[in-house]
């Protein structure tokens, strides 16, 4: 069995002990450095320079003696949302996305134009320029691309590797926003991507600053947050999808099952112009019945494809091929979780 050089192996145990696992570095690696290239001890520079670039790390710092990691360049980070008891170490998924964002800013050609610093202005102009039958995730995409501001899918990044549902980080002159929370539903990826909107439409974030959102999950879903920024950014973004920043529902039979649920939530939705799984759950969060919130959501989005596909979807439409080269594609591909085909 092919075993990676002394000095690779030295490397690989820094970055596993810094927060960067071994499945997610092999992951980071192209495909050409096989098992015979990781046994070369002298490919090990080549390899660790990869490394080092995919993680945002200084190369020299990987080849002392002593291999240690030192960040290339220092940000601020907010951590936002983070629940209790339940804090996850974000260092390996923020690197990779920090990583990727900063590729995709770079390779941006639409100019950055400032979002609406009004939440009702801001659902006027997404309806008003990309038309539908509400406020949904495809139109919100749309819109935020139109800004000049990338929206990324951040794919799982190697076994065990906890992931922040959202991110805003400043760079290369532009906000980019990055998505990674682990749901399917088209209705949760919208809340946390108006969530992470409002974040830069109220000037949350700094040049050159990342913001990251630990957890919108079911314990802290719009507006029961202690820091302020979130509880103003839960607002905005329910003010985005809603019409009004106060929008709750409720249904009039106590023991509602999630057909009854999602043929409500329709039937007031599309004349309010409000993505029905949004409402189906916002009734889950007012209500705390989850499962019949999230079964009536799944109902709403039928046979869809999965939100993370949409999202990447309406990535890969910016950007050619060409634009990056091999390495850097396969290298956004991996990090996206698309095929060559989507990545087209």
């Amino acid at each position: 069995m092919t075993v990676p050089s002394n000095r690779l192996n030295t490397i690989f145990g820094s970055l596993e002990a810094a927060g960067f696992p071994r499945d997610l570095q092999r992951l980071l690696l192209p495909e050409w450095v096989t098992p015979e290239v990781l046994s070369d001890e002298e490919a090990s520079a080549e390899v660790a320079t990869i490394l080092a670039k995919r993680l945002g790390l200084r190369p020299s710092s990987l080849f002392s003696k002593t291999p240690h990691i030192e960040a290339l360049r220092c940000r601020n980070t907010k951590y936002k949302r983070s629940i209790p008891n339940r804090s996850k170490d974000l260092t390996a998924a923020t690197a990779v996305a920090v990583n990727v964002a900063e590729t995709i800013a770079a390779a941006c050609r639409i100019p950055f134009s400032p979002f609406p610093i009004d939440a009702q202005s801001l659902r006027l102009d997404v309806l008003t320029g990309f038309p539908g039958h509400w406020l949904g995730l495809r139109n919100l995409l749309m819109y935020c691309w139109a800004h000049g501001v990338p929206v990324i899918h951040l794919a799982e990044v190697g076994q065990g590797v906890a992931k922040m549902d959202g991110m805003v980080i400043q760079t290369n002159g532009r906000p980019v926003i990055v998505l990674s929370k682990n749901a399917d539903l088209w209705a949760w990826q919208l809340f946390v991507l108006a969530h992470e909107v409002a974040h830069i439409a109220l000037g949350h974030i700094e040049p050159d600053e990342i913001l990251i959102d630990e957890e919108l999950g079911k314990e802290s879903y719009a507006m029961e947050d202690p820091d302020a920024d979130e509880r103003a950014a839960d607002a905005f973004a329910i003010a985005v999808l809603n019409g009004r920043p106060d929008a709750t529902y409720r249904v009039s039979t106590e023991h509602v099952n999630a057909p009854t649920l999602a043929k409500a939530a329709f039937e007031h939705g599309k004349p309010q112009k409000i993505d029905p799984g949004h409402i189906a759950l916002n009734f889950a969060h007012r209500t705390g019945n989850w499962p019949v919130g999230v079964a009536a959501a799944k109902i709403l989005q039928g046979d869809q494809p999965s939100a993370a596909a949409v999202i990447n979807d309406a990535l890969w439409r910016q950007f050619a091929p060409s634009d990056f080269s091999d390495d850097t594609l396969e290298f956004l591909r991996g990090a996206t979780g698309t095929s060559a085909t989507d990545a087209r």
